[in-house]
């Protein structure tokens, strides 16, 4: 089971800063998990919010500020906004990573072209169906995932249609059935965000292939660091 830092280990250090990222690596996570958005330039910025109000000490749009500008901007403790290029040289691990908006798309398929080897090591994920379809049909063989909340009919149709390999549930709406369900059809099924002793024992329970935690220190070490949380 894939144990996901969510943000990076963002239960300790400021979420989706390289900090964060290299402490989960430090931790032995599995994957650490990102989000993008694109810069006023194009590039892309590490930022889960499409507002820099909740997580930096600035405010206002990530969109309408450079790359440069959003560098020069505290992300807390210090940290700044790196670029998805910055994390993918800060640690050697699998990078998931939550594509937020449109704009990021030209961005990051130019990242791939530039990279082919990114295929196997940068999977993106997407509550934007359709943009994980673009990817998936200009990048063959990438690992790419459609992020859901809810409980659709027929779940593994979702990833299907945008040729994606894994399933993205909430963890609240997850069942050990859709997990099952998912494997039957070939596909992985991760879930989000499991960070209490009781959410990650569930999480293993139903069978997931893997968990996003802000806290993946909670469960390096298995079912005794579940237990001890």
């Amino acid at each position: 089971m894939w144990v996901i830092a969510h943000r990076g280990f963002s239960g300790r250090h400021p979420e989706n800063t390289l900090r964060a990222f290299r402490a989960a690596e430090a931790l032995g996570v599995d994957m650490v998990e990102c989000d993008v958005h694109a810069s006023a330039d194009g590039c892309l910025a590490v930022i889960h919010d499409a507002t820099l109000d909740r997580t930096t000490d600035a405010s206002g749009p990530v969109r309408a500020r450079t790359m440069r500008e959003l560098q020069e901007i505290d992300a807390g403790e210090g940290e700044t906004i790196p670029t998805l290029e910055e994390v993918l040289a800060a640690v050697a691990l699998p990078v998931v990573v939550e594509v937020k908006s449109q704009g990021a798309l030209a961005p990051l398929l130019a990242l791939y072209a530039k990279d082919p080897e990114l295929r196997e090591r940068l999977w993106p994920i997407s509550f934007s169906h359709p943009l994980i379809k673009a990817l998936t049909d200009r990048v063959p063989g990438l690992t790419a995932g459609v992020l859901y909340a809810g409980t659709p009919v027929e779940p593994w149709t979702l990833a299907e249609a945008a040729g994606a390999k894994i399933l993205l549930p909430a963890l609240e709406t997850a069942t050990r059935e859709e997990v099952s369900a998912a494997h039957q059809h070939g596909l992985y099924c991760s879930v989000w965000t499991a960070d209490t002793p009781e959410e990650l024992r569930r999480a293993q329970e139903i069978g997931v292939d893997g968990i996003a935690t802000n806290h993946p220190d909670r469960l390096i070490g298995g079912q005794q660091g579940v237990g001890q949380a």
